[in-house]
């Protein structure tokens, strides 16, 4: 996939502490839900851990789909990592 400003701004957010609460947040009611409403519906509780697992580790699974943020981000916080020989 393109990496898009707009992409690029959504990526940011999503590996920030904002995106973060969100993951978690969201996977907190889908727990809950899941829980509460009992049926199929405990089907939403291992997506719900999954997210909430995310959110505690920092980090953002979208960032796969765009291995050029993951580059330009370990760049940033290593500058060796693409030093040419």
């Amino acid at each position: 996939m393109k990496l898009t400003p707009g992409r690029r701004k959504m990526l940011d957010f999503m590996s920030g502490t904002g995106g973060r609460l969100v993951r978690a947040t969201f996977g907190i009611l889908l727990v809950i839900s899941g829980v509460s409403m009992g049926g199929w519906y405990w089907l939403l509780v291992p997506m719900g851990l999954f997210m909430i697992g995310t959110g505690v580790m920092n980090y953002c699974p979208a960032v796969l789909a765009f291995p050029q943020y993951k580059a330009e981000k370990l760049t940033d916080k290593y500058p060796t990592y693409k030093l040419k020989k």
